[in-house]
């Protein structure tokens, strides 16, 4: 449903600029990535194809972990060798890259579950999260 509602929104920069619209294209890339990403099934007796489909799901997040963060090193030696930094921006590059991509895959991987819970009839994070904030105490 949310992904509904940012599909629907125009597209919106900040004229500012800087962290905010950094976090905003971070996002937007991860519900396109959420939007083109199957859901794992939730029955207790998964058939060899479900199971073979999730190896390939979390095998291909590793490589993907791997080339993201290789090539933002890659980046920063680059920067460093032009400017003389002296390794300040390949320590800053693989920083930025192993915190989105952690972002990106924790988010797909809530989203993911969030998908199977539901159809399995169970809550969503949400439910869950305010079922815990109003107990009978």
């Amino acid at each position: 449903m949310v992904a509904a509602m940012v599909q629907n929104e125009p597209m919106k920069e900040t004229k500012s600029g800087g962290a905010k619209s950094a976090l905003d294209r971070l996002e937007r890339h991860a519900t396109n990535k959420l939007n083109g990403a199957s859901s794992v099934p939730s029955t207790g007796q998964e058939s060899p194809a479900a199971r073979a489909s999730g190896l390939r799901r979390f095998t291909s997040m590793g490589v993907e972990f791997l080339a993201v963060v290789l090539i933002f090193g890659l980046i920063g030696q680059w920067i460093d060798g032009k400017f003389h930094w002296h390794g300040v921006a390949t320590v800053v590059m693989i920083c930025i890259a192993v915190i989105g991509d952690l972002y990106l895959q924790i988010k797909m991987l809530l989203h993911t579950d969030g998908k199977s819970a539901g159809k399995a009839g169970g809550m969503d994070s949400k439910e869950v999260s305010q079922k815990g904030n109003h107990s009978d105490d």
